[in-house]
């Protein structure tokens, strides 16, 4: 999931209960840590219903639970709405996933041809926020809109593990393709027929994609209902009162939320900012409870003056950036971009640009960028499945294994710590490729400018101007535009770009999280693999003479389908290198999660998926 600006370091371990499977443990890193910010022991103090004011981000590009894919509009969905299953923290602190509005997490039943089914047995009394009631039928519209080709959700692939999803989004799909998810007739079950095997489909059945929509609503209203209060209706513990655009949006008790007993606050207001010298300067003042960023100028000081409420812990991502690879759409962003995978005005071939890539990748110290601008603990990426996603055997760590040979070794250089004999490497592939490299200066004389894209932030502006004075030492001119965060999103999924700022946490506890993402058909394919121009480039597979679809999708689907996990876990380690090898993905840093919590709020946690749970807290 598209994450905004994170930092940090692991403070302690944290495992997932997945409906009472052992799940992996982590060596080197936690795979999720909880953060229990409120000693419950406090309790007795005394409880508020006061307004809980917090700022998780700036105003939402949607909170659509189907077409959002940014983590600061998750974070509001789940108090919203809510699935058939659930997170809470058990009495060690550790995060488990729980019955939601399903009665139990049901048993899995294989079918003929290696199918697996699930049937989910809802709670009685369920109802929407306008006391209206909710039953199965709520899911199984909810599901197949959001895995729909008409809606053309960025998470549309989150579904693919279902029977049914293939044929919808064939490209001559039949009249009767459909996802095989079923509610009974009188709406107390639904049935979910899968693939083959899904370690983790109880995590998808937590994730804000999978939650329910009321049907009456969305038809009536498809392209507004999630912006306007009067028709944001959902079955979470909050409901929407008022939300005005980059301001904040309130949200009140929901009287009807099947769990309302334990739901103390009367309302919680989420402010709607990106600046982080004036969210810092609120939370100083009191006026915010939780903020999620700060200036990165601030956090050595914070660390010394707020060390009981500067929060650093494990989170399961990777900051990076990454290139646009359909050449022809990098005019549409800026005029003076148009020269950008050119020599002497003439493109050049699909291994030179491979080339220029990678060295512009070199050309940057992850441990400059981990430790002087993180300054929180980060780890410099050597590849993009982070660390803290373990092997089938739950013990060695997938980087362990990750990278051309299988090594570890990871995809950045021979050496990450040998930042000169990078740089020279990097020289070297441009002027392989043909560029004028004055030996005297040290710079090249004929690299096209290019622009660098990116959303607001301090800890983003200061990583930008770090590569432009980096890439200026050779030569290279970088430009550096930033947008809002909402027109950022959607600039950088259009494609409309050369080099962006990215980052990505995942999703559930499972690397495909970060590999499926890249196929030809996804909407979070920021980089345009397989889409554009580049849908018709044969330089893939064994013979490197095949596309994209034609390869990485086949093999993402294999991985999809595969109920060996061993074979699964090769074939994701090959994907990792397929995309690696292009050169369009530049892992940075491994995310830590850094955020500031007041003392007095009580019942909070966080996830180091990048969501912080408000439904159960209190203030002082």
């Amino acid at each position: 999931m598209t994450n905004t600006s994170k930092n940090g370091k692991i403070t302690t371990s944290l495992k997932i209960n997945n409906g009472g499977k052992k799940e992996t443990m982590i060596k080197k890193i936690s795979m999720f840590l909880l953060v229990l910010v409120s000693v419950l022991a406090l309790s007795a103090c005394g409880k508020t219903n006061d307004r809980l004011v917090v700022c998780v981000g700036p105003n939402p590009d949607t909170i659509d639970p189907a077409l959002n894919s940014a983590v600061d509009g998750a974070t509001m969905i789940i108090h919203a709405f809510t699935g058939l299953v659930g997170y809470q923290q058990d009495a060690s602190g550790a995060l488990q996933l729980v019955p939601e509005l399903a009665t139990e997490l049901p048993t899995p039943t294989t079918l003929a041809g290696g199918k697996v089914q699930y049937v989910f047995t809802l709670k009685e009394g369920l109802k929407w926020s306008d006391g209206t009631a909710l039953d199965a039928h709520d899911f199984e519209y909810a599901w197949k809109r959001a895995a729909s080709v008409e809606l053309g959700a960025d998470y549309s692939y989150m579904f693919d593990v279902i029977d049914g999803w293939a044929d919808i989004w064939a490209d001559e799909p039949s009249a009767e393709a459909e996802l095989n998810v079923t509610a009974s007739t009188d709406g107390t079950q639904l049935t979910v027929v899968l693939n083959t095997t899904c370690p983790y489909f109880f995590e998808l059945c937590a994730f804000p994609t999978y939650m329910p929509v009321k049907q009456e609503i969305v038809d009536a209203n498809p392209d507004t209902w999630a912006t306007d209060v009067t028709t944001y209706i959902g079955n979470g513990p909050f409901k929407i009162t008022e939300w005005t655009t980059d301001s904040k949006i309130v949200m009140a008790k929901n009287e009807f939320y099947h769990n309302a007993d334990a739901v103390v606050l009367d309302e919680i207001e989420f402010a709607l900012s990106d600046d982080d010298t004036a969210i810092l300067t609120n939370y100083q003042t009191g006026a915010y409870s939780l903020i999620d960023s700060v200036p990165n100028d601030e956090i050595a000081a914070l660390k010394v003056s707020h060390a009981d409420q500067l929060v650093i812990a494990g989170q399961l991502g990777t900051y990076y950036i990454n290139f646009n690879v359909d050449a022809a759409a990098t005019a549409a962003f800026s005029t003076t971009d148009t020269d950008f995978y050119t020599l002497n005005g003439v493109e050049v071939s699909e291994a030179n640009k491979v080339k220029i890539r990678k060295a512009l990748s070199l050309f940057l110290d992850r441990n400059y960028i981990a430790e002087e601008i993180g300054q929180a603990g980060q780890q410099p990426a050597n590849s993009y499945v982070p660390i803290g996603l373990t092997e089938p055997d739950g013990l060695t760590e997938f980087v362990e294994n990750n990278g051309p040979e299988g090594d570890g070794a990871g995809y950045y250089s021979v050496d990450p710590d040998d930042y000169s004999g990078n740089c020279s490497q990097a020289v070297t592939l441009l002027k392989e490729v043909g560029y004028t490299y004055n030996e005297v200066t040290n710079k090249f004389i004929d690299f096209p400018a290019f622009t660098y894209l990116a959303n607001e932030g301090s800890g983003h502006l200061q990583i930008a101007q770090y590569m432009q004075s980096a890439y200026a030492q050779y030569g290279i001119t970088m430009a550096i535009e930033q947008q809002e965060w909402g027109t950022f999103l959607n600039t950088r999924k259009d494609g409309s770009f050369v080099l962006a700022r990215n980052g990505w946490l995942g999703d559930y506890n499972d690397p495909i999280s970060f590999l499926d993402m890249w196929t030809s058909t996804s909407g979070n394919n920021d980089s345009q693999f397989g889409k554009g121009a580049h849908a018709d480039v044969a330089i893939y597979g064994e013979n490197e003479d095949q596309t994209w679809a034609q390869t990485y999708d086949v093999l993402i689907n294999e991985i999809k389908t595969e109920s060996d996990q061993a074979v699964r876990f090769a074939k994701m380690h090959e994907a990792e290198d397929m995309i690696m090898a292009t050169g369009a993905i530049v892992p940075l840093y491994y995310y830590t999660d850094l955020y500031m919590v007041s003392p007095d709020l009580e019942g909070f946690f966080a996830s180091p998926l990048g969501y912080k749970f408000f439904m159960y807290a209190s203030l002082k």
